[in-house]
């Protein structure tokens, strides 16, 4: 009788406490994508780099890059304290990213054109002088039409880093626009190897890069 009575009391607990009590669906979240893990858990150090392949050096740079700027959302900061090698590889990244993605529009309309000024001096660095009259010859296409480095970069700094702002009188400017797309076509059949030219020199001034990684960054 006991057994009998102890089962009942189970049986009506399992199929009534659910609908008494409403725990809810676990939260889902949004699975991570690759790009994100490899960033979160990138690591640069000499041994590492000194083991990889070339493609692999690269991709070493560029996500460790993406963690340091990640750590505070891309704020101005995080940039400023990047060493100086490390800012230089940041920046050309970003530059063949966003050109080759969107054109130089793109570049200078992302709040990454921001840095342009640094960008600059990162092409000097790296010798590549070709891709510097390129940069150079698209912020006079915008000087051209009435649209000042000044305003561009305080409009800029007022954003996000690829937070879009709102310039669509340039975007409707067709005038611009094709001048725009002409220098995007030999941006894009440029033989100037850059990547390699940053490679170069980061590998050329990197001996003073590890002891510094390895104090501010220990693996």
């Amino acid at each position: 009788m006991k057994l009998t009575i102890f089962i009942a009391i189970i049986v009506v607990l399992r199929f009534l406490l659910p609908r008494l009590v409403d725990f809810g669906a676990p939260e889902k979240s949004e699975p991570k994508s690759e790009w994100h893990y490899r960033v979160k858990f990138a690591k640069l150090n000499k041994e590492k780099y000194d083991k990889a392949t070339p493609e692999e050096k690269q991709e070493l740079l560029y996500y460790f890059t993406n963690k340091l700027r990640q750590a505070d959302n891309y704020s101005d900061a995080s940039f400023r304290q990047m060493p100086k090698l490390l800012q230089v590889v940041w920046l050309i990244n970003e530059l063949e990213a966003e050109v080759n993605n969107g054109g130089y529009l793109q570049f200078f309309t992302n709040s990454s054109g921001k840095y342009v000024d640094e960008t600059f001096e990162a092409l000097d660095l790296i010798g590549a002088t070709y891709n510097h009259q390129l940069l150079k010859n698209a912020v006079n296409i915008l000087l051209k039409h009435n649209e000042s480095a000044e305003d561009l970069n305080e409009r800029i700094n007022s954003k996000t880093l690829y937070e879009l702002i709102d310039l669509s009188e340039l975007y409707g400017n067709n005038e611009l626009q094709d001048e725009l797309y002409q220098l995007n076509k030999e941006f894009y059949k440029c033989k100037e190897d850059y990547s390699k030219l940053k490679m170069d020199y980061f590998e050329n001034n990197a001996q003073t890069l590890w002891p510094e990684l390895e104090a501010t960054y220990p693996s």
